[in-house]
């Protein structure tokens, strides 16, 4: 389906979404305000998507960027994909997977003139050629056996074509070569350096290493291609703003924003780790981010739970 979306979608009306969110929660589990949480700054978002004439955006979860710069989201209410182009204000809803009713995005990435996503239900990967034309299942989790079943949430897939992907129920990651066969799987549930507690996000760096949001354990870890652990972020010892993050993503300066939900923020880390700011797009009172994509004009895209909204925020 393709529509065009209403002119309100630019930025009063990103303001009116904002103002009409739930408030977050920012207090601990034994409802104390945790200190290490910074205020946050909050940024005009330079545009919003929330809907198109017969498509209201319902439970965004993951969003990525083309390279025509078209966004590509991940929306589990009803379960599908969605595009969306900042350039021309249109939306698509690609083809569903007729045979698989069930059909439940967790993640979506874009490769070249390919779309991909997780489909957390079926425990498959799943192909769409640009255009939102359904192609096939590129992989059944079902039949892929390390230490146990896989239960893939997150994925990533770098330039020559190798899928990462974060596996929630046996807490590691799993690394598939070019021909979708398994190259390397580390991690195993824990709390030390190199361990995970549901990791719901992964992605590749610039430099190839692989990003991880262990979310249960509140940090961010960096790994070789090879699975060998680089560095933990924030290191052992330093205050953690961090809550619940769902994904983070490495820029080419070094520079990495997270998607926190628990926190209400998108972190925005200093190549060392160290807290840059706290973002929220302004006017909001309640704000999830459920994921982050960098665009090549220097804005991020949000997915934002509690708005059920696709934010564009200019951070260069």
């Amino acid at each position: 389906m393709r529509c065009r979306a209403r002119a309100s979608i630019l930025l009063p009306a990103a303001l009116a979404v904002c103002a009409a969110c739930a408030p977050a929660s920012d207090t601990a589990p034994g409802g104390a305000r945790p200190s290490t949480v910074p205020a946050a700054d909050s940024l005009a978002p330079s545009l919003s998507f929330h809907a198109c004439e017969r498509l209201v955006i319902g439970s965004p979860v993951a969003v990525c960027v083309g390279f025509n710069g078209v966004a590509i989201l991940a929306d589990q209410s009803p379960p599908r994909l969605v595009s969306f182009d900042p350039a021309t204000n249109a939306c698509q809803e690609f083809q569903a997977p007729g045979d698989r009713p069930a059909f439940r995005a967790s993640d979506v990435s874009v490769r070249g003139f390919f779309v991909y996503a997780v489909d957390e239900a079926n425990r498959q990967l799943l192909r769409w050629d640009a255009s939102g034309t359904y192609r096939d299942v590129l992989l059944s989790f079902e039949d892929l056996v390390v230490r146990r079943r896989v239960s893939p949430f997150s994925l990533d897939v770098d330039a020559s074509g190798r899928v990462a992907v974060s596996d929630v129920e046996n807490h590691q990651i799993v690394v598939l070569d070019t021909y979708l066969n398994v190259d390397v799987a580390f991690g195993n549930y824990g709390s030390f350096d190199g361990q995970m507690d549901t990791p719901q996000g992964v992605s590749f760096t610039p430099r190839g290493e692989l990003l991880v949001a262990d979310t249960g354990n509140a940090r961010l870890q960096v790994f070789s291609d090879a699975g060998a652990l680089r560095r933990v972020i924030p290191a052992p010892g330093e205050a953690n703003p961090l809550r619940r993050p769902r994904r983070a993503v490495a820029l080419e300066d070094g520079r990495i924003f997270v998607a926190d939900p628990g926190a209400g923020r998108v972190f925005e880390l200093a190549p060392d780790g160290r807290v840059i700011r706290g973002i929220v797009p302004a006017g909001c009172t309640g704000f999830e981010p459920t994921d982050v994509a960098p665009a090549r004009d220097g804005v991020l895209y949000v997915t934002d739970a509690a708005s059920k909204t696709l934010f564009a925020i200019r951070v260069m």
